[in-house]
């Protein structure tokens, strides 16, 4: 079986199965992908510049190369591989997304809540953009702003640390019945039990 695994993901990173043609670019691209996945980041990074020195309008590795960059705390680097892809290509909701919350980490929370918000005009569904926003209101103090979007978030997905999040801000807020409301069930969803 280990055998079979192995010969799968060489046909996937290779192109080697049923005679597929896979460019240099791509194939870097794959192997980059791959060793981002498995918590590899340098040789990630490797990869994913190869694939870009081999095609530079490889939209998809300037997209994998920043979101290694944004794992890795490069947030300037990111930023700037989501604005090449952004020049590409101006409706991609999870870019925003991305380049909002590499803006917010930085500590930029004006240019990181101008691409979520544009995140969410393409796709006001977007729980990442929603977190994210809601992560910048919270920094900044404006708590009752915070806990629309983090409503708006659990809505679509129940997530413990959101709840945890929209805790806090009805604790900064006074509202203690609310917070602990919160707390139990983030800590329900975690499954930590509380005795």
């Amino acid at each position: 079986m280990k055998k079979l695994t192995m010969f799968l993901l060489a046909c996937f990173v290779f192109g080697a199965c049923a005679g597929v043609s896979v460019d240099k670019s791509t194939e870097y691209l794959a192997k980059g992908e791959m060793y981002h996945k498995i918590g590899r980041a340098q040789k990630a990074l490797k990869y994913l510049n190869k694939a870009i020195a081999e095609d530079p309008s490889n939209a998809q590795a300037y997209l994998s190369r920043g979101s290694l960059l944004y794992s890795v705390g490069e947030y300037d680097n990111a930023i700037a591989d989501f604005n090449v892809v952004l020049e590409a290509d101006k409706n991609v909701p999870e870019l925003y997304a991305a380049l909002g919350a590499a803006y917010a980490a930085k500590g930029e929370y004006k240019e990181g809540r101008e691409a979520l918000l544009k995140s969410l005009e393409l796709y006001p569904n977007n729980v990442a953009a929603l977190n994210s926003l809601g992560g910048i209101y919270y920094s900044t103090g404006n708590y009752n702003a915070a806990i629309e979007q983090y409503s708006k978030a659990l809505a679509l997905r129940p997530v413990a640390e959101v709840l945890y999040m929209r805790g806090l801000c009805y604790e900064k807020l006074g509202m203690k019945d609310k917070a602990a409301a919160d707390f139990t069930e983030a800590d329900s969803l975690a499954g930590i039990s509380v005795e």
